[in-house]
């Protein structure tokens, strides 16, 4: 619902939670073989393109409402690019500069006929029928015996901006919380330190 909202509020499509779910299974700590992390799977120049700080102490592709703004800005981007939701769903897994090489190649400025003609990688002629297909069984729910699932309830927490360096243990000692659950907050906090701007979840 975090992700449905904030997407929205920047004018985007909602359904495009299930490129998160497909990407990171909706795990923070997600990580790929070619180095893409967080819940979107942003890569490292990627990530900073679109105001992601990473560090040894923080990785904000981890954090749940910077990466997704940071996803829908490069979704709009992607749209604008292309013009069409299946293109800039499949440039968002093998990039840009991959689906529009395809298209001067074949002249066809269409995901499915890109994918017939076999000039996508593998992957990505895979990845946009994956979406579609978890958007599909995510509004039917009901129709794949899908709808007596117990779901978890979304985190309700405030966010509040430090402006020095401060001890995790020490706010959560002044919350009366255990670590754990402030860490579980915090996943884009990767020491026990959390750096100076940080937007801390509490």
């Amino acid at each position: 619902p975090l992700m449905r909202q904030l997407l929205k509020q920047q004018g985007l499509p909602q359904d495009l939670v299930y490129v998160a779910m497909v990407e990171s299974a909706f795990k923070s700590r997600a990580h790929s073989r070619k180095a893409a992390h967080g819940f979107w799977q942003f890569i490292e120049d990627t990530g900073r393109r679109y105001g992601l700080r990473q560090s040894r102490d923080l990785d904000e592709r981890r954090d749940p409402v910077k990466s997704t703004l940071a996803a829908a800005a490069y979704f709009k981007d992607l749209y604008e690019m292309f013009g069409d939701w299946n293109l800039a769903m499949a440039a968002y897994n093998c990039g840009p500069g991959c689906v529009d090489r395809a298209i001067q190649r074949t002249g066809f400025a269409d995901f499915w006929q890109l994918r017939r003609l076999n000039v996508l990688p593998k992957e990505t002629a895979n990845y946009v029928p994956a979406i579609l297909a978890m958007t599909i069984i995510g509004k039917n729910a009901k129709d794949y015996g899908l709808d007596d699932l117990e779901l978890e309830q979304p985190l309700a927490y405030d966010t509040i901006e430090l402006e020095t360096p401060t001890h995790l243990a020490l706010i959560a000692d002044a919350m009366d919380r255990p670590l754990a659950e402030l860490k579980e907050l915090n996943p884009a906090i990767l020491r026990s330190v959390a750096p100076a701007g940080t937007a801390l979840h509490v």
